[in-house]
């Protein structure tokens, strides 16, 4: 049963971290980005299927690119904008997917980790907390899917209902103006060429923020594992001891989960940042000035893509840091006073090193987070204002 990973806990049927990576595994595994999970008898199949979709997906900025440049006068101004919105888009979801899919072993150790930190997870309690991060996880999964189909599936049908096609990607053996069965024809092909390079980018956006929910659960576990520290009395000082130690080696397989992840989420992110600010910015134009009802539904589905992207991730590092700073003030008023010497030693080590934060940076440049997501914003507005100071729109009309 497909949502069989979205049912609620009960004390015998709890599942581990990695399943909160299911969906996200079945939408990779359709894209042909999981080799490792298909019978070997049909793997050849399997990388026909890969180098298909990477191909389509590719195709997409290269489509657009020659439709500007042998079709670029016949463009209306709302087509103009409907098409540049892909256009700018394209280039920057084709190369963050593609350093997604050659970084997919790394989601592979990644659930390797998450069962040894599991193993940590030893009341019920802590593996109820577990399990409805894993709901979480593939509720984000879904949202996304959700989210992103309706903007493919919206601009699709509302351009096909005024007579045109979604995103005039080049198509060199239908011309879509030679009649209904050519417009229709030709504007499932772009829907299919699309999706590839939508689906490219949700997998990308997604992924990091499952990782990011994944990382916050085990953060607070460890924090609450730190405030039981010697409050239970019947523990000899030698339990307390190893229960504190044990404390440590979570907190540092926690580091190298974030060590496993962080190259893959600086290059994705780095690269999204250049454009989204940008890509806001066409959106707004087009839907202030260009588009008509339907296709303004259509620019606001996009719109709510383009959030999609950056803010919930951005978000979810502030709180990863905020957690952090919960852990340091938790060990920190941890009963240690009273202590044996080996306990306050190794206190102090652990305390040295909760209290730097976990962090992410986008291309080693920009740290992810919400202050910098609100400054890329900013980018649309500036765009806006220009457009609008300098009347193009206006002059676009009545060219």
């Amino acid at each position: 049963m497909f949502f069989r990973y979205l049912r609620e806990p009960t004390a015998t049927d709890l599942m581990p971290s990695r399943d909160g990576f299911k969906y996200l595994e079945y939408g990779m595994m359709a894209l042909g980005w999981v080799p490792q999970a298909i019978d070997k008898k049909y793997l050849c199949i399997y990388r026909m299927w890969t180098m298909f979709v990477i191909m389509l997906a590719g195709y997409l900025p290269v489509g657009l690119c020659i439709t500007y440049v042998k079709e670029f006068s016949t463009f209306t101004p709302g087509e103009l904008f409907t098409s540049l919105q892909a256009g700018f888009n394209a280039p920057a979801a084709f190369t963050r997917g593609v350093i997604s899919f050659l970084n997919v072993w790394r989601l592979m150790e990644l659930k390797k980790l998450l069962d040894e930190i599991d193993k940590r997870c030893v009341t019920e309690e802590e593996r109820i907390r577990v399990h409805r991060a894993v709901i979480r996880g593939n509720k984000i999964y879904l949202l996304y899917q959700f989210t992103y189909s309706i903007f493919v599936t919206l601009t699709y049908l509302t351009s096909v209902c005024r007579g045109l096609t979604p995103w005039r990607v080049y198509n060199h053996f239908i011309d879509w103006r030679d009649g209904p069965w050519s417009l229709l024809s030709a504007s499932f092909i772009e829907y299919i060429i699309m999706s590839s390079g939508v689906y490219f980018n949700q997998m990308t956006d997604v992924y990091p923020l499952i990782f990011g929910f994944a990382l916050r659960s085990h953060l607070q576990l460890l924090c609450t594992r730190i405030e039981n520290l010697r409050t239970d009395p019947e523990m000899s000082e030698d339990q307390n001891y190893f229960a504190l130690r044990g404390c440590i080696e979570d907190h540092k397989l926690i580091l190298k989960i974030c060590d496993l992840m962080r190259p893959c989420i600086s290059q994705t992110t780095f690269v999204q940042f250049l454009f989204v600010g940008l890509l806001f910015g066409l959106t707004m134009i087009n839907l202030m000035f260009f588009v008509d009802l339907w296709m303004g539904l259509a620019s606001i589905a996009y719109i709510i893509a383009l959030f999609f992207q950056t803010f919930p991730f951005c978000f979810t590092c502030n709180l990863i840091e905020s957690d952090c700073e919960n852990l340091a003030l938790a060990l920190f008023q941890s009963k240690w006073i009273d202590a044996p010497r080996p306990y306050k030693s190794a206190l102090i080590y652990f305390l040295q090193n909760v209290q730097q934060s976990i962090r992410f940076t986008a291309g080693s440049i920009f740290p992810i987070s919400l202050d910098t997501n609100i400054k890329v914003a900013k980018l649309a507005f500036s765009v806006v204002t220009f457009v609008k100071q300098m009347n193009i729109a206006e002059k676009l009309k009545t060219t």
